[in-house]
């Protein structure tokens, strides 16, 4: 492998950043390398105005700028139902486990 095999396809302001990104494109498939001139990570610091690079090789440019595009922002998520009414009802019973020590007492005294 040569440097020159890799383009950059991103900038970052610090290694995190690119990390993450470098992580969903190999979860597509897509090797991927961060470049950073930080002093072999002892500073940091430098990755704010040297930048950190994310490279992938030459074939994979057009995939990999897909990949990491963001969302259009009218895209809309919208959850299954199955895990909305999971959520409702945890939210339920947490509710309720919350109130315990309200309940418990009342009860008691009607009782």
């Amino acid at each position: 492998m040569q440097a020159t095999d890799f383009i950059t396809v991103g900038m970052f302001g610090s290694r995190p950043e690119a990390e993450v990104s470098r992580a969903r494109l190999e979860s597509e498939g897509v090797e991927a390398r961060v470049q950073s001139d930080d002093a072999g990570g002892y500073e940091p610091q430098l990755g704010l105005t040297n930048g950190v690079r994310l490279l992938v090789r030459a074939p994979f440019v057009a995939l990999a700028l897909r990949i990491l595009e963001p969302p259009d922002p009218g895209t809309e998520y919208r959850a299954p139902r199955w895990v909305t009414s999971i959520a409702a009802l945890l939210a339920g019973i947490l509710v309720l486990l919350m109130s315990l020590p309200v309940i418990v007492p009342v009860w008691r005294a009607i009782a």
